[in-house]
């Protein structure tokens, strides 16, 4: 996708899980909209290569290794980006992991955690690490990654996942509160079915949790296909923007309409 907007001129951003998917779709359109990438990934290669895609295009990246499940990390990496780029004024959350699909008598303590430290913890501390820079900014955006899990449960299994994202959004909802006196903004993107490659990424950071196999046509959706990592990168950078200025504390759900049925 391209695009000939450049909303995004003189931010700083910050991109968990910009290494694949969803995250490197959306630090690519953050880029093409003028945004300096700050690409964080718990494989420095995949982050790299997303960064060298933005240079190789014109743009300013630079990639960090980094597993949000490490909270101290995360501060290195917050105060490394700052250093080298400067004050962040945008934060997407994109690191994530899926989990098995399994009966919840079947979930073990690792599932649980395994899922639960990525994607909701991961995401707090993403967060807190960055606030002190955001509030020296004197404001910015913080984009989560929620799901259509976080307002309705479908088929049986993924309790782990689920419950992490309903505690995404809440957590969006909460910080928005928070910081919306010191002008920061925080909302979350939360897809539906979207072409990625997250059920392999998720055996390879949590082997206890197995795969989720989609099936090959999602047919409860609506518009009749999987969306793509692009769709939900362009709300992701329309949220980032001032084109969002009034929005905060809000779930955007990009799912084909999926949660309309």
């Amino acid at each position: 996708m391209t695009t000939t907007m450049r909303r995004l001129e003189g931010d700083i951003a910050l991109v968990t899980g910009g290494g694949s998917g969803i995250g490197a779709a959306s630090a690519i359109r953050l880029a093409q909209e003028g945004a300096v990438i700050a690409v964080v990934d718990v494989n420095v290669d995949n982050a790299e290569a997303t960064a060298s895609q933005i240079r190789d295009s014109g743009g300013t990246a630079a990639s960090f290794a980094a597993d949000v499940r490490d909270d101290k990390a995360l501060d290195a990496i917050v105060a490394d980006v700052v250093s080298q780029l400067g004050e962040i004024s945008v934060v997407f959350t994109a690191a994530g992991v899926s989990g098995a699909r399994l009966d919840s008598h079947d979930v073990t303590r690792e599932d649980w955690y395994g899922v639960l430290d990525i994607n909701l913890s991961g995401t707090f501390f993403t967060i807190r690490s960055a606030l002190p820079s955001l509030l020296r900014r004197g404001g910015g955006s913080v984009v989560t990654c929620g799901s259509t899990s976080s307002f309705i449960a479908t088929q049986g299994g993924l309790a782990p996942y689920r419950a992490s994202k309903g505690g995404v959004k809440m957590l969006t909802q909460t910080l928005a509160v928070e910081y919306a006196p010191q002008g920061i903004r925080v909302n979350s993107v939360c897809p539906g079915a979207i072409r990625t490659n997250l059920s392999a990424n998720t055996a390879a950071i949590v082997p206890t949790s197995g795969t989720v196999k989609n099936p090959s046509k999602p047919l409860s959706v609506p518009l009749g296909r999987y969306g793509e990592a692009d769709e939900i990168a362009s709300v992701v950078a329309f949220l980032a923007s001032s084109d969002a200025s009034y929005i905060t504390g809000q779930a955007i759900l990009v799912d084909g309409g999926v949660t309309a049925e």
